[in-house]
């Protein structure tokens, strides 16, 4: 039987809507999309700051030749037009989710690194492109798309964990802590939601009516299907409680409609990915280029 070649491509969009009236009503027209420069390339997990009137676009950037995720930074003006593009953080493991956070003018990220098993906060040493580790968030944990908010004086996490049976797209844990960089301690109930629909984060949290927000992917379906919003009822050491309120569909990009898995405010701008799912058997070259990267430094050693 020859081997099913399936493979996961990724754009992002910059929607010319702030976050609150985007979920209310989004729009599929004032979208500025975001595509890799290559084939069998993607970008995908959209973050981003505006910094003297340019917005600085944080994103997963993979090529399926080394098939292993590096967070880069694009660079647009005012009017969304494209300046530059940089690699601003590469590890020894894949990097993803370059969830980014604000605090006492400070910039700090916090990207997916659980094949390391371990997860970081970064800070800014020279925006965009110089970051340091600072701070193992909870030791030997590898967290999965870590999406952060304060809120009532405290810090709040939400994450997923690796695991069987689908554990990382089913499974919401949290947890807290009084300094963004100071100890965090786990939630009593964790994992505080187990389903595939409502649990792993796709997202900024956000405020609205004075309740927290986040974004969750639903993976129903397929990975990073589309996305649903929960509104946390109830936030607490102790307690946790949230309900649906509102799913966005992956259908803002004509080719690229078969999942959403971020959704993330950023001032006047709304940032999303689509991704398309492609069947080409094209694919199977790309994996012998990537095998070969990996053989010839082998053999040119023996030699």
């Amino acid at each position: 039987m020859k081997k099913k070649y399936e493979t996961d491509l990724w754009v992002v969009g910059i929607v010319k809507q702030p976050l609150l009236k985007f979920i209310k009503k989004p729009t599929k027209n004032d979208i500025t999309w975001v595509y890799p420069e290559y084939p069998y390339q993607f970008i995908a997990d959209p973050f981003g700051i505006w910094k003297n009137n340019k917005l600085y676009l944080f994103v997963e950037f993979l090529d399926y030749r080394q098939k292993k995720g590096m967070i880069d930074c694009i660079i647009f003006d005012k009017n969304l037009k494209r300046l530059s593009t940089q690699n601003v953080l590469k590890e020894k493991s894949h990097l993803s989710y370059p969830f980014l956070i604000e605090d006492k003018n400070k910039i700090f990220m916090i990207p997916e690194s659980s094949k390391s098993g371990k997860t970081y906060i970064y800070e800014s040493i020279y925006f965009p492109s110089k970051w340091k580790k600072v701070k193992e968030v909870i030791p030997n944990t590898p967290m999965i798309d870590t999406s952060v908010i304060k809120y009532k004086n405290k810090w709040w996490i939400f994450y997923s964990l690796p695991g069987i049976n689908d554990r990382a797209l089913r499974e919401l844990h949290i947890a807290y802590s009084d300094s963004l960089l100071g100890d965090w301690k786990l939630h009593q109930k964790n994992p505080v939601s187990n389903n595939i629909e409502l649990s792993r984060p796709g997202g900024k949290p956000f405020l609205c009516d004075n309740q927290v927000h986040l974004p969750v992917q639903d993976s129903s379906k397929t990975y990073g299907g589309q996305i649903n919003i929960i509104k946390i009822l109830e936030l607490t050491p102790k307690n946790f409680k949230a309900t649906k309120i509102k799913t966005i569909k992956p259908n803002f990009h004509l080719r690229f409609a078969d999942g959403l898995h971020t959704l993330s405010g950023c001032e006047s701008v709304t940032l999303i990915d689509c991704k398309r799912r492609d069947n080409s058997s094209s694919r199977k070259w790309i994996d012998w280029q990537r095998r070969l990267g990996k053989v010839i430094p082998l053999i040119r050693k023996i030699k």
